[in-house]
This record gives structure tokens, C-alpha cells and sequence, in this order.
């Protein structure tokens, strides 16, 4: 912990914070404040879709893995 805040420059209060699939949506909701055709969770969908298509495989795989681990995170 020491070597990380002296050394390392890490920052507890950038850590990233484990969300539901649920809480992930809520705060999406709270943060994109628009109406669009099926909801959020679609916006949540395409947003991943784009990123999927436009980032390297080992990108997306980093990516994925600090999703939330939830039915409304799966693409077809």
C-alpha cells in the first residue's frame, strides 16, 4: 500500500468500485438522463457493441472483465 500512494501514484479514491449489473444501470440512468427507444439498457448495449468492433481483442477483454457479471451485460 505504501509503495503504491509513494511510488506507484495510486489514488484509493480512483479505485475503481464493483457495481451490480443493477447499480451499473442505475447510475447510468442517473448519468445519461435521456429518453431513447429500450431504455438504457439499450444505450448500454450499443455503447459495447461500438467498443467491441473498434477496440483490440485484449482491450476488450480488460474491458469485460470489470463489467458487472449480469444477463443485461451480454451481447449476442
Amino acid at each position: 500500500m505504501i509503495r503504491g500512494v509513494y511510488c506507484d501514484g495510486w489514488k484509493p479514491s480512483e479505485t475503481p468500485v464493483k457495481l451490480s449489473g443493477e447499480e451499473f444501470l442505475q447510475r447510468a440512468r442517473e448519468d445519461f438522463p435521456y429518453a431513447v427507444d429500450g431504455g438504457i439498457e439499450r444505450v448500454v448495449h450499443t455503447v459495447l457493441e461500438a467498443l467491441e468492433r473498434h477496440v483490440s481483442e485484449g482491450e476488450w477483454d480488460h474491458l469485460r472483465s470489470g463489467l458487472p457479471n449480469s444477463p443485461a451485460f451480454v451481447l449476442p
